[in-house]
């Protein structure tokens, strides 16, 4: 920069200090101004890139790179939807723990009744007659409930109930809802266990 700034200087002192004259020219000077005219130039833009580099050098050394700072554009937290906590209940527990052992899918037994246990609940519905709307009545619930509770009681009663239906497990519910129409008097004939017998040796 302070090159350019002298060279500068300098043509223009010699233009002022030169009395003006009428330059006459040929061919041959014409062609050697266009040269040093040329590298003068030359130079110059040499020495401007120079400077450039030599201040961008500088300003790393001295400062660190910072970026151009854009405007941060503030936006509030997005606000998020809780559903209230379903509570957990030993009730919950029951239902999901009866709905779960007679193949009706309720979840993980948490004691929240849930969209899970509810679609369960609505399967229980439709496979014992009732409409399937996913809320027990208090009379499907005990029949739920207990018969559930009547199934793990029954050891290997159940067990041979269970072989005898064509449902499995869950045609326990429709056997348990005759048993508790009838009043719980109605027998079921069992096959008879075979006897041991013992020969003496």
């Amino acid at each position: 920069m302070l090159s350019k700034t002298i060279l500068s200087a300098a043509v223009a002192a010699s233009l002022a200090l030169v009395p003006a004259t009428r330059a006459a020219a040929d061919k041959k000077d014409f062609i050697a101004g266009a040269i040093l005219g040329g590298i003068g130039g030359a130079i110059i833009n040499n020495e401007v890139r120079k400077n450039k580099q030599r201040q961008a050098a500088r300003s790393r050394a001295v400062a660190p790179r910072t970026y151009a700072a854009q405007p941060r554009s503030y936006s509030a937290p997005k606000k998020k939807s809780y559903r209230p906590s379903i509570p957990a209940t030993p009730e919950g527990r029951e239902i999901q723990s009866s709905l779960n052992y007679f193949g009706f899918d309720a979840g993980p037994i948490d004691g929240q009744v849930g969209g899970k246990t509810r679609d369960a609940i609505a399967d229980y519905q439709r496979y014992m007659g009732y409409q399937g709307t996913g809320t027990l009545t208090t009379f499907q619930q005990h029949l739920l409930t207990t018969s559930y509770l009547r199934a793990e009681a029954g050891g290997s009663r159940t067990l041979q109930d269970i072989a005898s239906l064509p449902d499995g497990t869950r045609g326990l519910l429709k056997l348990y809802r005759e048993d508790l129409a009838s009043g719980g008097t109605q027998q079921r004939s069992l096959s008879p266990e075979p006897s041991a017998s013992y020969t003496d040796l």
